[in-house]
């Protein structure tokens, strides 16, 4: 039987390029406006993650090294950003919309517009697919040293 473990290092550099080209496509839009996730922090700190899973994935790959537990980590620390962006993001852009639009209603002495809905973006489905495949291929690699060590 072939061995598993380089289907689960490609899964896993799968995953962490996903997880890092997330970080510059739309995360939220709101009316016809997308907000990517670079420049905010939590942008880059996708990418960074994202490029850790890919630097782990890839040493895994050249090196046969174990970089299981790496993976596990790099995958959890997207899933639990973007998460925290999934359940934050679509209330606080609306109530800075709501804000801007009640300043310029105010300040240009015209009636309120309405604010859009907040929709979620590509970026941000995409970016937690990956992070869940990392972390994914990261547990089964773990799990599979595991079992083997025993």
């Amino acid at each position: 039987m072939s061995d598993p473990k380089p289907r689960l290092y490609l899964v896993s550099l799968a995953g962490s390029a996903a997880l890092a080209g997330a970080a510059f496509l739309p995360w939220l839009s709101i009316g016809a406006v997308g907000l990517p996730g670079i420049p905010d922090p939590a942008g880059f700190f996708v990418l960074a993650v994202g490029l850790l899973g890919a630097l782990a994935s890839g040493a895994g790959l050249v090196r046969r090294a174990d970089t299981h537990p790496w993976l596990v980590l790099a995958g959890l620390a997207g899933v639990t950003t973007l998460l925290v962006v999934w359940i934050t993001g679509p209330g606080t852009i609306a109530e800075r919309a709501q804000a801007r639009a009640e300043a310029v209603a105010l300040v240009d002495n015209v009636p309120l517009q309405p604010v859009p809905p907040v929709r979620f973006g590509v970026g941000l489905v995409l970016g937690l697919g990956g992070a869940l495949a990392l972390t994914a291929a990261g547990i089964a690699g773990v799990a599979r040293g595991r079992r083997e060590d025993s």
